[in-house]
């Protein structure tokens, strides 16, 4: 690796995160300068770093321009980007450009004017990079008020990851050969049961494990809310709504699925938990990032696992979002910043080597017809229907208060009308504007 690469390991606790901050950079010169520095500094989640391809992009870059060094660094997860304010209002910046999952954890800066949005700001929207050359749900997962503050790197959707074998074992398949998809929760949770194989008291092939981390549990909501209604929100259109008859049933399943043990607990502690059983070939169903299923067949093989929808979601969808980048007004390089997103970032080695080697879907459409598996179509399917998240100002809160309700729910602390109350309440409590 060029000397010139710096990989930071920054996983610091959200009260340490800055403490660099006293020797970030001033801006030095406005937007559109003759002169930058030559340097780029981009910050993201370790995955991130690995699943986009960072290291890979920074080094070709730096290799078709030598007076130019990138820097990467990395931050521990979601809510810790939130601390990028306390520097950015300064007019410092220890970073260029910041990878976030969704506009949803940009609005925070936006209300403060504390990002460039890639419209009247930067341009960018030209050439190769026209609005109608981006995946529609990653793009509109970048806006906020209908402006993009975020540029998609890759695109992601909530889907259904089956072990086949485990299906064929089941007898869960056509007269072809081929997996059924479960088309009701009910029918969702009676795959799991067949499929679920209990020796001498243990558990040896799990039957489902569903995204009830304390990282994800948000999005797992906000995905069954779109599969099984087309829409997270109630009447108003901003208000996500959970007191519906279609969540509600979908509760009680979970619960029972829970309480027999057939839809496992695993996730509460550990977010990674389904994908590693997963790829220890000892679960049969996951709902997680549909990038989960090349992940699980890189361990198992591509005949052992494949993606298809969870109820719902191939119709109506799922919950869907690019995972991109933003540009702090702080920037002294933020020309140098788009032009390396541009030549690497959404070129076709890091667009198409993150979608066969992680799962990634990418941001432009073009690339999908490079993507080496037909399960890309599904997943296209999915993410064609999907919504992106809403991106009010506490979204960060509702993130993290979802999690100890739905888990209060399944251990039966909760009734399912406490549940529904609490999750109301929490909605009703959060400052839904963006601007």
């Amino acid at each position: 690796m060029t000397k010139k690469l710096t990989l930071s390991v920054l996983l610091l606790c959200v009260s340490m995160m800055f403490a660099f901050a006293g020797g970030a950079q001033e801006v030095a010169k406005p937007l559109g300068a003759a002169v930058e520095p030559k340097v780029v500094r981009i910050t993201g989640q370790s995955w991130m770093i690995q699943k986009i391809l960072i290291e890979e992009a920074a080094e070709r870059f730096m290799k078709d321009h030598p007076d130019v060094t990138v820097e990467i660094s990395t931050y521990a997860e979601d809510s810790v980007i939130s601390n990028y304010a306390i520097d950015w209002s300064r007019g410092k910046t220890p970073v260029d450009i910041a990878i976030v999952q969704g506009a949803q954890f940009a609005a925070q800066f936006v209300v403060k004017d504390l990002i460039y949005n890639f419209d009247n700001e930067l341009n960018f929207f030209t050439g190769d990079f026209t609005r109608d050359k981006f995946v529609g749900v990653g793009l509109e997962s970048s806006k906020i008020q209908g402006v993009p503050y975020e540029i998609p790197l890759i695109t992601e959707a909530y889907a259904l990851v089956i072990n086949t074998r485990m299906f064929k074992e089941a007898g869960l398949v056509d007269a072809k050969g081929n997996p059924l998809v479960p088309k009701t929760w009910e029918e969702f949770y009676q795959f799991a049961k067949k499929l679920q194989k209990v020796q001498n008291g243990v558990v040896v092939q799990q039957g489902a494990s569903l995204q009830w981390s304390v990282v994800n549990t948000y999005a797992m909501l906000l995905a069954t809310l779109r599969a099984a209604r087309g829409t997270v929100y109630g009447a108003d259109g901003v208000s996500i709504s959970f007191d519906n008859p279609e969540f509600r049933e979908i509760m009680k399943i979970w619960k029972k699925g829970a309480d027999e043990g057939v839809f496992s607990k695993e996730m509460y502690g550990d977010h990674f938990a389904g994908r590693n059983s997963l790829m220890a070939n000892k679960l049969a169903m996951l709902i997680d990032s549909g990038s989960r299923w090349i992940e699980g067949a890189s361990t198992l093989g591509k005949d052992n696992v494949t993606v298809i929808p969870f109820p719902g979601a191939d119709t109506k969808g799922s919950y869907g979002w690019g995972t991109g980048i933003i540009i702090p007004k702080a920037s002294p390089a933020p020309n140098l910043a788009v032009q390396f997103i541009k030549e690497q970032l959404l070129g076709q080695e890091v667009q198409t080597g993150t979608v066969n080697q992680y799962g990634k879907m990418p941001a432009l459409l073009k690339y999908f017809e490079m993507a080496e598996d037909p399960e890309w179509t599904i997943m296209k399917t999915i993410a064609d229907a999907s919504g992106a998240p809403p991106t009010y100002k506490e979204f960060s809160k509702f993130q993290k208060a979802t999690p100890p309700i739905l888990q209060n729910y399944l251990d039966g602390k909760l009734t399912l009308d406490e549940a529904i109350m609490e999750f109301e309440t929490l909605v009703k409590s959060l400052d839904k504007s963006t601007i």
